[in-house]
Order: C-alpha cells, then sequence, then structure tokens
C-alpha cells in the first residue's frame, strides 16, 4: 500500500507493521514483523518495481520479536545492513535477555526460536540513516526510536500507535519496560511536526 511519495506499508504482515521507504540509493525497511515474514516482504518488493538487492538498511524500532522476528532470514535474502538502537542493540545479538514480559515472554521468544542477530549499525538520538533522523524515546524498551522524514513522515513503532480508524492512540502501559518514560516518550513524538504517522500497529494516520 502506497501512503506517501516513496513510502509504502507492506502488505499481509503478520503482527506488527512494517514499512518500505525509498532512499537515496535504494530502499529502507522499518521493521520485519514476526518470523516467517521474510519471503512475504521481498515478494512486495518485487511487486513496486524494486529488487531484494535495493534493500539498504533494516532499522528495527525496537527489540521485540513482533518488530525484529524476520530480521535474519531477511538480511541473509538481501544482505542489507541492519540498525537498532545501541540499548536494545545486545538483545536483538542474543547476549542478554528481553528486559520486559518475565518468564512467559522469555518462554515465547525461545518457542519460536528466533535467530540472533549482530546488528551492523547501533544508533543513537540524533543519528540519520538513509535520509531518517533517528529520535531515542525510550519507555516500550530502553532502545525504543522513531524515524523522522523531513517531509513529516515519522514512523513511530510502538512508541505512539494508530487505531483501526487512523487516529492516534496511546500506548499500552501494561507493555511497557518504563511507564513513565512511554508516557513521555509518546508526548515527544505528538509534538514533533507530523503529517503523517507510521506506526508499529493500527492504520497510519494522516495529521
Amino acid at each position: 500500500m502506497r501512503l506517501a511519495e516513496g513510502v509504502y506499508k507492506v502488505d499481509g504482515v503478520r503482527a506488527a507493521n512494517v514499512y518500505l521507504v525509498a532512499i537515496d540509493d535504494g530502499l529502507l525497511l522499518v521493521d520485519t514483523g514476526m518470523p516467517g515474514n521474510a519471503k512475504r516482504i521481498v515478494a512486495f518488493t518485487e511487486s513496486i518495481g524494486r529488487q531484494a538487492a535495493d534493500l539498504r538498511y533494516i532499522v528495527l524500532t525496537h527489540c521485540d520479536i513482533d518488530h525484529t522476528g524476520s530480521v535474519a532470514r531477511l538480511k541473509e535474502l538481501t544482505g542489507a545492513k541492519v540498525a537498532i538502537h545501541e540499548l536494545d542493540g545486545p538483545i536483538l545479538a542474543g547476549e542478554q535477555r528481553p528486559q520486559k514480559g518475565g518468564p512467559a515472554m522469555v518462554a515465547f521468544s525461545r518457542l519460536l526460536r528466533p535467530r540472533p542477530v549482530a546488528p551492523d549499525l547501533l544508533l543513537k538520538d540524533g543519528d540519520t540513516i538513509g535520509g531518517l533522523r533517528v529520535v531515542h524515546v525510550p519507555g516500550h524498551t530502553a532502545g525504543s526510536l522513531v524515524l523522522c522524514r523531513e517531509d513529516g513522515v515519522v514512523f513511530s513503532g510502538d512508541a505512539l500507535l494508530g487505531d483501526k480508524h487512523g487516529q492516534v492512540r496511546w500506548p499500552n502501559p501494561r507493555l511497557a519496560l518504563d511507564r513513565v518514560q512511554a508516557q513521555a516518550s509518546a508526548e515527544r513524538i505528538k509534538a514533533l511536526p507530523i503529517k503523517l504517522l507510521c506506526p508499529g500497529h493500527g492504520a497510519p494516520v494522516h495529521i
């Protein structure tokens, strides 16, 4: 689904939303959904007239499995560089257990058996990747981030959501690592000059 100039929501991905963004030297992918979505994402890329090899970066908004589950396979299929905030990098690499969710989250992750991936790039607040500015928005996870394009397109991961009607929806505090930080981060995102919010869950929001 085309959302704006050079911005696509990948159709048919399970769980979290996945977005493709045209950048100067190819494509950038925002998140990957649950395990098993890699071929679907590649097929969508080809459906818009591009190739898997055009994918330069896979940027993960945070380390939860519904956003990172297909990253290992996609990296194999495309050769893209994997980027994540430096605070969530050790979890993606399998060097650290998830910080939230307790034993149930650990058991769920083990059941799905996502493969650890060592990030190629560790991001921090103020960095730029593929022409998109990184904003660190901790709370949902320690390393949650959003990506901002100059024209007001913002990819918010789970730090600020949309509902099924295309309206802004606040994140569930029960799913946050730190509820106070998550609330402050949501307020920070909402204050950005947003024209199109592309959330991790729910419909995109035109503002």
